[in-house]
C-alpha cells in the first residue's frame, strides 16, 4: 500500500528561515576582523628632531620659609611695649617689643662706676710706683669690672627684642604687662632646613621660670616662640620621597615644583636628603629639602607642593616617540622609516626613555621621517548595534529581529 506524504507549508517556512539565519551568521562571523593591527592603531608620519630627555621621581610636601626666627626675651621682666602685630612686615633691626629695663639700666650704671674706680686705682699705681704685684692685682680687678659692664650692657640690650631679618611677623605671643622669664634659647633660624620645622628650639624656654615671677611663664613653657618672624625672600620645600626612589636622587639635582596658588612653574635644587625614614601605611619615605630658586610670587608658608626631582637629563639629543619603536625577531629594535615614498625597516639603537619619548643613539638623523602608530579610539560595540553583523530589516545577532512563524505561513516579520 502506497503512503502519501503530505507536505506542510509551515515546515518549509521554518526550514527557509533557519537556512537564511545560518547564512547570516556565516556572513557576520566571516566579516569580523579581530586582528590587533586592524582594530588598534592608525599611523602618522613625523619628522625626527632633537629634544631633551629627563628621568625623574616624584615627591610631595609643603612650602616653608628658608629663614625663620623664633624670638624670645633672654632677660626676665615685664613687657612694657609691643611695637608690631601679627602679619606686619618688619625690617632687620626693627624693634618688636621691650621689657622693663630700670633694674638693667641700674646694673649698667653700677658696673660703669666700678670700672671707673678700678681704672683710677690702676692709674694711681702707675703714678705712685706701686709694686708689680699690686699693679697686676689692680689690673685684674679692672678686667673683671669691664667684663661685668659688658654683660650688663648685653642684658640691657636684650630688654629690647629686635628682628634679625627682613620678614613678616607670623605669630605674636606677647601682650603689654605680661611677665616673661629669660631664656637663652632665642632663635630658630633656618629651623626648617632638614625638615625639622620649629621643633626643639624653644622647648626649654620655661626652665628658668623659678627665677622669675610666678605665673608669668604661660608662653615660655610652650613650644611657641614669643614672636615668630619668617623671611619672604627665600623659600624651601619640605618633601618626602619613597624608599624605591630615594636612591636615585642626590644633593644638587634639579627640581620642578608645582605649588598650590602659584600659576607659574617654580624651580629649585635638592639641598638635603634625610637618612632616617618615616613610615605611613607600611611604606617608608625619606625627607628631602629643596631650595627654591629666586623669589617666586604667590608663595605661602604651608602651601602644598608636588615636586619632580630630575636625576638624569640629556639635552639636544635625537628623540622619537616610544610608540615608533618595534622589536625584530633577533631582539633588535627598528623603526619604520619613510624613504622615497616607501616604508623600510631601519635598525636603531635606543637610549634613555622618559615620558613617552626615547633617545636614539644611532640609526637616524634629524630630519628623517618615520611612521608612528597612533592608538585609535573605537566604539567597541559589537552587540548588534554596531557596524558589524547588520542585516537588512534589523540587526543580527543581538538586535533581536522578531521572527513570526505560523501554520501555513512561514512569514518572517522584518519590520521594526
Amino acid at each position: 500500500m502506497t503512503r502519501t506524504v503530505r507536505r506542510h507549508p509551515w515546515i518549509s517556512g521554518i526550514v527557509a528561515v533557519l537556512v537564511l539565519a545560518g547564512a547570516g551568521l556565516g556572513t557576520y562571523f566571516g566579516v569580523r576582523d579581530d586582528t590587533p593591527a586592524a582594530a588598534a592603531t592608525t599611523s602618522n608620519v613625523i619628522t625626527v628632531n632633537t629634544g631633551t630627555i629627563r628621568q625623574s621621581v616624584s615627591a610631595s610636601g609643603t612650602v616653608a620659609p628658608a629663614n625663620q626666627e623664633n624670638l624670645n626675651f633672654s632677660v626676665s621682666g615685664q613687657v612694657t611695649k609691643v611695637s608690631v602685630s601679627e602679619g606686619q612686615r618688619v625690617k632687620k633691626g626693627q624693634t618688636l617689643a621691650t621689657v622693663n629695663s630700670a633694674s638693667l639700666s641700674a646694673a649698667v650704671a653700677q658696673a660703669e662706676a666700678t670700672v671707673a674706680s678700678d681704672q683710677a686705682r690702676v692709674d694711681a699705681d702707675n703714678s705712685n710706683g706701686a709694686t708689680d704685684t699690686q699693679i697686676a692685682a689692680d689690673k685684674a680687678a679692672l678686667t673683671a669690672a669691664q667684663n661685668q659692664l659688658n654683660t650688663a650692657k648685653q642684658q640691657l640690650d636684650s630688654a629690647t627684642l629686635t628682628s634679625p631679618i627682613d620678614g613678616i611677623v607670623a605669630s605674636m605671643n606677647l601682650t603689654v604687662g605680661q611677665s616673661v622669664s629669660g631664656s637663652s634659647n632665642n632663635n630658630g633660624n633656618n629651623g626648617n632646613n632638614g625638615n625639622n620645622g620649629n621643633n626643639g628650639n624653644n622647648g626649654n624656654n620655661g626652665d628658668n621660670g623659678s627665677n622669675g615671677n610666678n605665673g608669668s611663664n604661660g608662653n615660655n613653657n610652650s613650644s611657641d616662640p614669643q614672636i615668630l618672624v619668617i623671611g619672604t625672600s627665600s623659600w624651601i620645600a619640605n618633601a618626602t620621597v619613597d624608599a624605591n626612589s630615594v636612591g636615585l636622587i642626590k644633593v644638587g639635582n634639579q627640581a620642578q615644583l608645582s605649588v598650590t596658588g602659584v600659576s607659574d612653574p617654580v624651580y629649585g635644587t635638592i639641598a638635603s636628603i634625610g637618612l632616617v625614614s618615616s613610615s605611613s601605611s607600611g611604606t617608608a619615605s625619606y625627607p628631602v629639602v629643596i631650595n627654591v630658586t629666586g623669589t617666586p610670587s604667590g608663595m605661602h608658608d604651608g602651601a602644598d607642593v608636588t615636586a619632580t626631582l630630575i636625576y638624569k637629563q640629556l639635552s639636544n639629543v635625537l628623540v622619537v616617540p616610544t610608540l615608533a619603536l618595534h622589536s625584530d625577531a633577533s631582539g633588535g629594535t627598528y623603526v619604520e622609516q619613510v624613504k622615497n615614498g616607501k616604508t623600510v625597516h631601519t635598525t636603531v639603537q635606543p637610549g634613555l626613555e622618559s615620558d613617552g619619548q626615547t633617545q636614539i643613539v644611532s640609526g637616524l638623523s634629524a630630519g628623517d621621517q618615520i611612521v608612528v602608530p597612533q592608538p585609535r579610539q573605537g566604539n567597541g560595540n559589537r552587540n548588534g548595534n554596531g557596524n558589524r553583523g547588520n542585516f537588512p530589516g534589523g540587526n543580527f545577532p543581538g538586535g533581536g529581529v522578531p521572527v513570526e512563524i505560523g501554520p501555513g505561513g512561514g512569514k518572517v516579520n522584518s519590520g521594526g
